[in-house]
């Protein structure tokens, strides 16, 4: 029998997540392979289930993304919180994401392409690597994290070189966003301004909504923005109230039903676009307290306590499930074809933290000689 009282205790999410000992690293990780099995439906040309529920963007994998960025939102206030500078925070945010980022795109563009030519037409003759739309310009227009160039022709059929790269462009852009309140001295105890910028992005998603879409229609990249953005904010402000916001069975089970409700009122949405604006109007707080939920709990604390593969695994994905249709996985069992994707993804991600995840990370206290101060005699 369910016992109801241990049912309804709640604990404030600032006793329930111990940063030392949670199931973040898992969570993410788990997130990443939700990624990777909605990826691998496309790319053996089937219909992910709920995409094709809600008609719209609202599907598996951007589904897991929203919950990367509502993690990533509680994370990334606490770093801000927890970082003795502004120039201090941008630094490590910097360290986390751009090394492995450039070096994922110049694999992409110089080992993963050539070998997919040699696998689609056994030789590199003819291989764009200079020029107008070639595998150097790929790395070069995209090296500002804003995705401008998706694919390099004569590779891989014309289809992008790695559809999952463009989020970190939103996801910088939210770091910047935290680091501007932060300097402005808008977060130091403060919760209002938070609160009021999440107000304000969720009153003109609103807005949007009524008014058919008139702007994110025309702008894939303010409907992006808004939609990965109140999801950040959501964990932004669960990080601010941690101290009274509860976390339990019960408020786990009544985000489980606002996230149902907003994914069967996208499903009855009129167009893509107003299903995606009814999901971001909705959602946002449900999705952040179940990833919190998730999060807090100590059993998966070991999972990626030494290494972390989640970021590796999200930005090599994509390039590994496209090279595996080249040796025939479009005609896989969609279970092999996603475990193989997995088993390669989770290869590149071993090196990528390896050889410069975690080499980064270690200079996240560094400081150039230039400004550093003279220490006091004897300390």
């Amino acid at each position: 029998m369910i016992d109801i009282p241990s049912a309804l205790h709640q604990t404030p999410l600032a006793q329930a997540f111990d940063p030392r000992r949670n199931s973040v690293n898992a969570l993410r990780l788990g997130l990443a392979g939700l990624v990777l099995l909605s990826h691998s439906l496309k790319f053996q040309g089937h219909e992910d289930p709920l995409g094709h529920l809600t008609g719209g963007d609202v599907d598996l994998g951007t589904l897991a993304v929203d919950g990367f960025f509502a993690l990533s939102g509680f994370l990334i206030a606490g770093s801000w919180a927890a970082s003795p500078s502004t120039a201090r925070y941008l630094w490590r945010r910097c360290l986390r994401i751009l090394p492995a980022f450039w070096v994922c795109l110049l694999v992409s563009a110089f080992v993963l392409l050539p070998l997919a030519r040699l696998l689609e037409f056994g030789s590199l003759a003819g291989f764009p690597w200079t020029g107008e739309r070639s595998a150097l310009s790929y790395v070069t227009s995209n090296a500002a994290l804003f995705i401008q160039q998706y694919e390099v022709p004569g590779t891989l059929g014309g289809e992008p070189v790695n559809g999952s790269l463009y989020t970190l462009f939103y996801e910088f852009a939210c770091y910047l966003g935290i680091g501007a309140l932060g300097a402005l001295g808008l977060l130091r105890d403060r919760v209002w301004p938070l609160l009021a910028v999440t107000a304000a992005v969720w009153l003109l998603t609103v807005s949007e909504l009524l008014d058919g879409a008139l702007l994110t229609s025309r702008s894939e990249t303010l409907e992006t923005a808004l939609r990965f953005g109140s999801m950040f904010l959501a964990g932004a402000v669960a990080a601010r109230l941690a101290p009274r916001l509860p976390m339990g069975p019960a408020g786990g089970a009544l985000a489980a039903v606002v996230l149902v409700q907003s994914l069967v009122l996208a499903s009855m949405a009129p167009t893509p676009e107003a299903s995606t604006l009814v999901h971001v109007a909705i959602a946002p707080a449900a999705v952040a307290y179940l990833v919190l939920l998730a999060g807090s709990s100590p059993r998966l604390h070991r999972v990626g306590a030494r290494r972390d593969l989640s970021y590796g695994l999200y930005v090599y994905a994509w390039p590994a499930q496209a090279l595996l249709l080249l040796v025939g996985g479009a005609a896989w069992p969609l279970p092999v074809y996603a475990a193989a994707s997995l088993g390669a993804g989770l290869l590149l991600a071993l090196a990528s933290w390896t050889w410069v995840e975690s080499p980064a990370l270690r200079l996240k206290s560094w400081t150039p000689a230039a400004l550093r101060r003279d220490r006091p005699q004897g300390v």
